[in-house]
């Protein structure tokens, strides 16, 4: 934030009015404030109308209106404002007809929004803090779907916000001392009040996207079943947390019990499949940035290698590790993701992957062989996979691909240090693919991806 004061300002009212001066002058403010005057512009107002007869203000212009720093006033053009408008009003009918609750809770809480610049229009940015309530920064979303979402999403980390104030949900020592967790929403490594709040927020995108599944077919199967996953990986954390006050475990609960009445609900092929494969990545992604095995286990494996016995029937375990940097957000997720929204835009994506640093849409990194995993076409994915030098992401993406090497998934960071471990001693690595199948003949007696200390 930057430091340099803004000007202080004298209101005067009288009979004329209000009169508003500065240092640079003075604006005498019209008696009907949506009206603009000389020296006053006001807010558009877009969307429907709230619980209070208004509608949200499109905040381009206040100087505190982004979270992040003071910014200057930003011109919004005419075909923006009716855009914003058109979405909103779109995105609140879609929640009175399949969500009437979350229409409740978003048309109570939302009362400014904040355009702000995004990756693309499929992957919305937005935000919401404790000390603005009812307001959120957004960049322009895809469609009327994707805006309601992020609706729900933002309601619902304010309203948990409001009731950790008056009644606080986790202990005071946790954000300084306590541990971090897998968020399967997030690249980086969370403290609990991340995972609890993420888990509240997806829970209820999960019930919207529940909702549409007879309207918006493979797409809500799929957004559904990714959530639905989301949320049930994290309660399988905050369940055993010993942060979360009371309270903590009430909310914990409630969403316990919401999930699991979605328990017996499948989702139609291939969207579900879609779904799962994503959920295998995200773990196994954030596996291979956050867990390491450590350096003499796998040099003892890479030495057994060598010596040409059989991988032994209990593999080395896993421990959480500091991160430096946190990886980006899954291509394939993303590709997924335009796959069952815009098939139609996903064709682009298809011919941009074959040039190196493609962007399309706000998904970068995405390979030959992602799109062809994607697509279904597993002889095309793993020539491509096989044929990439080996990281981790090409190397999940085998596991992901072959069931033959699916180690590859399920505990990356294993395969990928013995790799490393072959490297350092003699550089003489038969590579992640032969190494993942040979440490796999032992895997019945090995530990499961879950095993970490």
């Amino acid at each position: 934030m930057s430091d340099e004061p803004w000007p202080v300002l004298h209101v005067k009212s009288g009979p004329g009015g209000t009169l508003v001066s500065g240092a640079s002058g003075s604006v005498r403010l019209p008696s009907d404030l949506t009206s603009p005057t000389e020296g006053w512009s006001p807010l558009p107002r877009v969307g429907p109308a709230g619980r209070d007869g208004q509608a949200a203000a499109l905040d381009h212009l206040s100087p505190y209106r982004d979270f992040r720093e003071m910014r200057g006033p930003t011109a919004l053009a005419p075909a923006a404002v009716s855009r914003w408008h058109s979405l909103l009003t779109e995105a609140y009918e879609l929640l009175r007809e399949s969500d009437p609750a979350a229409h409740r809770m978003v048309s109570g809480t939302v009362r400014s929004v904040v355009p702000v610049e995004g990756a693309g229009p499929l992957r919305v940015v937005s935000a919401s803090v404790p000390d603005a309530f009812g307001a959120l920064t957004m960049s322009l979303p895809e469609d009327a779907q994707s805006l309601a979402a992020t609706l729900v999403h933002e309601s619902q980390h304010q309203l948990l916000t409001a009731l950790d104030h008056l009644v606080p949900l986790l202990k005071p020592t946790e954000q300084a001392t306590g541990p971090r967790y897998f968020a399967p929403w997030r690249a980086d490594a969370r403290p609990l009040r991340g995972l609890l709040f993420g888990a509240h927020a997806f829970a209820a995108v999960a019930a919207f996207w529940r909702g549409r599944r007879n309207v918006d077919g493979e797409r809500a199967d799929f957004e559904f079943a990714v959530h639905k996953w989301q949320v049930r990986s994290a309660l399988a954390a905050l369940r055993s947390a010993e942060g979360l006050t009371y309270a903590g475990n009430v909310v914990v609960q409630a969403m316990a019990e919401l999930v699991g009445d979605w328990s017996q609900e499948s989702v139609n092929k291939p969207a579900g499949d879609l779904a799962e494969l994503c959920c295998r990545d995200q773990w196994a992604s954030w596996r291979a940035a956050h867990l390491a095995v450590d350096a003499a286990d796998a040099d003892e494996l890479a030495r057994r290698w060598h010596t040409g016995r059989t991988a032994p029937r209990h593999l080395p375990p896993s421990r959480m590790v500091r991160s430096a940097t946190a990886p980006q957000a899954g291509a394939r997720t993303w590709l997924a993701r335009l796959w069952v929204t815009r098939p139609d835009a996903f064709k682009h994506v298809w011919a941009a992957a074959e040039t190196s640093g493609a962007d399309i849409l706000g998904i970068t990194g995405a390979s030959p062989a992602d799109v062809a995993l994607i697509t279904g076409d597993t002889e095309g994915a793993l020539a491509g996979y096989r044929a990439a030098t080996p990281t981790p992401a090409t190397c999940i993406g085998l596991g992901l691909t072959s069931p033959r090497v699916a180690l590859l998934a399920e505990r990356p960071e294993l395969v990928l240090a013995v790799h490393a471990a072959m490297d350092r001693l003699d550089g003489r690595s038969p590579g992640p693919e032969r190494l993942a199948v040979w440490l796999g003949t032992g895997l019945a007696g090995a530990a499961r991806p879950s095993d970490t200390q």
